[in-house]
């Protein structure tokens, strides 16, 4: 049996008696109700019945620093988190906890009905569902950019026909002494697969503008071209939801509004994402929620206007007064 990940909360759990359980769906169902009213005003469905990542009593700590303290959040199907917070608040290490590019301290991370947390889970295999945008873009400099697009999907189909092939070599011979023959796994030919990752890259490339710059190499590219491949590469993956840590932060001025256009497109077409910005004009336009991170805890939550417009904790009031 694997080890598991080291657990360590830093709040006693109390089992729920049925009143309480009673007067918290209550308020899940009142603050369901007030997200649901912000998706209708910016024309995006989001689908309440069952959260895509449930994140419960998060803890993640490097040594005896605690960096997220007990942090608990649902995010759904179509939802636009956007975290927002001072620097050092834990916005980014929260986002990489989400898809365990850093591994917690404590807590679990529920995607597809799995614990990421756990160490028995295959996270690649999750991962492959969950796209993620760098700060520094993250491009192989040594690959073209048809060739950084298509690298994760080609090197995935070619991994799941090897699976097939070798599946299929036991069911052949199982077959010989069956009376009822099992059918063969379906899967696609290596030729196949390259084409489509290929096809569905150069669809990306022309929807940005930039198919002529398919065979050029990303050290010829701009800040905001690089960004946006990286955006369209984790596309490629046709992802389940996006996870942006601060998209924009090492552009040039002008080339920030490019991204952002990008990423409010995607924001339009109902992908759920969860993006780390300082961009606060950004974050109240594309958002239907805003988590305010401020000592490694959410201090506010809610709908953006809520936030921006009214806030009631005093750390998001001095953090608002000092950005806008």
């Amino acid at each position: 049996m694997k080890k598991k990940r080291n657990v360590v909360y830093f709040t006693p759990v109390v089992k729920p008696t049925k009143n309480l359980e009673v007067v918290e769906e209550k308020v899940e169902e009142k603050i369901e109700e007030k997200f649901e009213e912000v998706a209708k005003e910016k024309a995006i469905e989001i689908d309440y019945s069952n959260p895509l990542i449930e994140v419960k009593n998060l803890v993640k700590s490097f040594g005896d620093l605690v960096v997220l303290n007990d942090i608990s959040t649902n995010i759904y199907p179509g939802e636009k988190v956007v975290v927002i917070g001072p620097s050092g608040s834990g916005k980014s290490t929260f986002l990489r906890c989400l898809n365990c590019m850093e591994d917690p301290s404590g807590g679990s991370i529920i995607f597809d009905g799995e614990d990421l947390a756990d160490l028995k889970v295959d996270i690649n295999k999750h991962r492959e569902k969950i796209g993620m945008v760098f700060q520094q873009f993250n491009l192989f400099n040594n690959l073209t950019v048809l060739k950084n697009i298509t690298v994760a999907p080609i090197h995935l189909g070619v991994k799941r026909l090897r699976r097939a092939q070798f599946k299929n070599f036991f069911i052949k011979i199982g077959n010989a002494f069956r009376k009822e023959k099992k059918p063969l796994i379906e899967s696609k030919s290596k030729k196949e697969i390259i084409k489509e990752a290929t096809d569905n890259a150069m669809k990306l490339l022309k929807r940005i503008g930039l198919e002529e710059k398919a065979n050029v190499y990303p050290s010829t590219l701009s800040g905001g071209q690089k960004q946006r491949i990286a955006i369209i590469r984790a596309l490629n993956m046709n992802p389940k939801v996006m996870l942006f840590d601060e998209p924009t932060s090492a552009l040039d001025p002008e080339m920030v509004g490019e991204v952002l256009d990008l990423i409010k497109d995607l924001a339009n077409e109902g992908m759920t994402m969860v993006i780390v910005t300082h961009e606060m004009g950004f974050a109240k336009e594309v958002g239907t929620r805003i988590l305010l991170m401020a000592d490694g805890k959410i201090a506010e939550e809610g709908t953006p206007t809520e936030v921006f417009d009214n806030p009631k904790n005093p750390r998001t009031i001095q953090f608002l007064k000092a950005v806008l």
